[in-house]
């Protein structure tokens, strides 16, 4: 997976209601601003069970109308040793960026990257 521009966030669900758990300093609002602006930029956000979960890079496309978002998308496991997945790409629809966040529809799937952590 490549490195996020913005920084990383921590998540045990990423769905249209995300719950942050933890972000690194500056990331969220990295992250709005260049949705907001249209710039190039991305987050790392990874959803974490207990020996599995699954890491996501959302990259802001700059030059498109509306401003275009994709998704990576990559499962990790433990079973006797640190095992990941292939890495899968979807298209995402920018539907809003409020004071909640950055809500998207990526794959059919509402998505949330919240403007601030909100859970401990």
């Amino acid at each position: 997976m490549p490195q996020a521009s913005c920084g990383q966030a921590v998540t045990h669900l990423l769905d249209s209601d995300t719950q942050l758990l933890g972000a690194d300093s500056g990331a969220l609002t990295c992250f709005t601003t260049a949705v907001q602006r249209c710039m190039t930029a991305s987050i790392g956000v990874t959803a974490m069970g207990v020996d599995a979960g699954t890491s996501y890079v959302f990259t802001v496309v700059p030059g498109g109308e509306p401003c275009q978002i994709t998704e990576l998308m990559q499962g990790y496991g433990w079973s006797g040793g640190y095992q990941s997945g292939p890495i899968t790409s979807v298209s995402c629809r920018l539907t809003a960026v409020t004071g909640r966040g950055v809500d998207l529809n990526c794959g059919g799937q509402g998505v949330l990257i919240p403007s601030a952590v909100t859970a401990s």
